[in-house]
């Protein structure tokens, strides 16, 4: 009986061990909440006329034209060349 209580007592002591609170840095994983409106306007101060009605200088009018042909065009709904993924795994036909 008397060796019940000793492990009683060590496990009542190694559970309150485990539960005490242990004083650990926090640093924040992420930017807080908010902050890319607050450097938004912060930049808006610094530099009032940082954007402008200017037109977008830097991209090649042949590709932005293709980019958006297909863009409006959609995704391909029939494959050309044999099955699809779907087909396959479904096994239709």
């Amino acid at each position: 009986m008397q060796n019940v209580l000793i492990y009683l007592a060590i496990i009542g002591i190694m559970l309150q061990a485990g539960c005490s609170v242990v004083q650990v840095q926090h640093e924040e994983s992420s930017i807080a909440f908010g902050s890319s409106a607050r450097l938004a306007m912060r930049q808006q101060i610094l530099n009032p006329e940082a954007g402008g009605d200017a037109p977008v200088v830097g991209i090649d009018g042949r590709y932005a034209e293709t980019v958006a042909e297909k863009y409006l065009k959609g995704p391909k709904t029939k494959s050309e060349s044999g099955q699809s993924i779907s087909e396959v795994i479904i096994g239709t036909r």
